[in-house]
């Protein structure tokens, strides 16, 4: 029995150090929580990494960024043409001039790796390794011209110095347009198995990631970075609230400008434009769950499965310890309300809806949510407003601008519809 116990924390812990694509098919069978097998690729994936088709057979969108309905292209430089109109040319990555994310313990700077889950902030996995850096750019056209609208974040995840000499490590993109909301994601290659990017990159003299990787315009380009079309991974389906993720670990590294701001941006906000370049075409599901009122929802949309599905569920970072930021804890009331509705589905929930988001020309959705939207146009907006005090004032009933269900259509009604708009 005590082989069998050390035999099952030996597994948990190689779990916690490695990617699903880092399983054999044994191994991904045990983790099945977590990851699944592609049978099309040979390869163990994070669930969820294929796309959704139920949620194009199922959802009727009535606008599509752009009408863009091209998938993402499996060469990594046909992604990047793809996304150039929206997000320009992708940054040329040198992680020695990214930004350190420091480790610390008891409130003590350290300059060592520490044992899994012994530092004040861990990653995601419980990690503690020193040398990871983020870096944020701002966006230029093919012509070199600067897109202030745009903004670019690199992340190069040192997962120890053995690790590295492994060839275990992993850099990955992302760009997104302020104004459209447009989104590209350039993975890093060790996702389905390829560790090429370790040839590039080495620890500096203090202990931090180092190394340029071959920029856009190189062939070596399509070997360092992997479209997402490679992997099968739906990046919004962790990326669902905005392009960033954001937690204790990762907010450490600080702008040096402006040290009040992490340098990955933080842009929660409900009316947030944002949408995947390619992602409609290779259907991934942008929903994310919405319920009126919902404190939680007030400053920013969910993002469920990062949330409970993955850091709740590995314990190791927990949303209540660190959301919200001025008051960690304090809506656990309004998350575990976010909770039932995403474990029972919104199609099985009173008062709670699916939400795609809005960008490229397109408002947000809100699928199913009849009470206020009385145009019938599946948007709740200043148009269902007039609609309502006309009703009002004329001394008319409609059902659905009676939010309140108390038979009345009175300045009450224009109250809440008014706050399901804000939130």
């Amino acid at each position: 029995m005590f082989i069998i116990k050390i035999l099952i924390s030996f597994l948990s812990l190689n779990f916690l150090l490695a990617e699903c694509s880092d399983l054999n098919y044994d191994l991904c069978l045990y983790y099945q929580d977590f990851c699944e097998w592609n049978q099309d690729i040979n390869q163990c994936q994070d669930i969820g990494g294929s796309g959704d088709d139920d949620f194009n057979d199922n959802f009727d969108l009535s606008c599509v960024p752009f009408n863009q309905i091209d998938p993402i292209p499996l060469n990594t430089t046909e992604y990047a043409d793809m996304c150039i109109e929206h997000v320009g040319i992708p940054p040329e990555v040198d992680c020695g001039e990214g930004i350190e994310i420091p480790i610390y313990v008891n409130g003590q700077y350290v300059f060592d790796d520490q044992p899994p889950g012994q530092c004040d902030h861990t990653d995601f996995k419980g990690g503690c390794y020193r040398g990871s850096t983020v870096s944020r750019i701002q966006g230029t056209d093919e012509f070199g011209n600067l897109m202030p609208h745009v903004v670019w974040v690199y992340f190069c995840r040192s997962a120890g110095a053995s690790a590295l000499a492994s060839g275990i490590v992993s850099v990955q993109m992302i760009g997104y347009n302020m104004q459209t909301g447009a989104t590209c994601f350039f993975e890093s290659p060790d996702a389905v198995g390829d560790l090429t990017q370790s040839q590039y990159l080495y620890f500096d003299e203090n202990g931090i990631l180092d190394g340029e990787l071959p920029g856009y315009g190189t062939e070596e380009f399509n070997q360092v970075f992997h479209s997402p079309a490679v992997s099968q991974t739906n990046c919004i389906s962790c990326h669902t609230s905005d392009p960033f993720i954001h937690d204790p670990w990762l907010d450490g590294a600080r702008l040096p400008e402006d040290p009040s701001q992490p340098v990955v941006p933080e842009l929660a906000s409900t009316e947030l434009p944002y949408f995947a370049v390619g992602g409609y075409g290779s259907q991934w599901d942008n929903r994310s769950i919405h319920i009126p009122g919902n404190n939680c929802l007030s400053c920013h949309r969910s993002s469920m499965e990062l949330a409970y599905d993955t850091f709740d569920q590995l314990g190791h970072v927990t949303i209540n310890n660190f959301m919200p930021p001025y008051n960690p804890g304090s809506l656990s009331d309004d998350y575990i309300e976010l909770i039932d509705c995403w474990l029972n589905n919104p199609n099985n929930t009173d008062n709670c809806y699916w939400l795609v988001p809005p960008g490229g020309g397109c408002e947000t959705e809100i699928f199913d949510l009849n009470i206020g939207d009385l145009n019938g146009d599946s948007i709740i907006n200043v148009s269902d407003i007039v609609i309502l005090v006309s009703y009002v004032l004329n001394e008319e009933y409609f059902s659905d601008g009676d939010i309140n269900e108390d038979g009345l259509l009175n300045i009450q009604d224009i109250i809440m519809v008014l706050d399901i708009i804000i939130n």
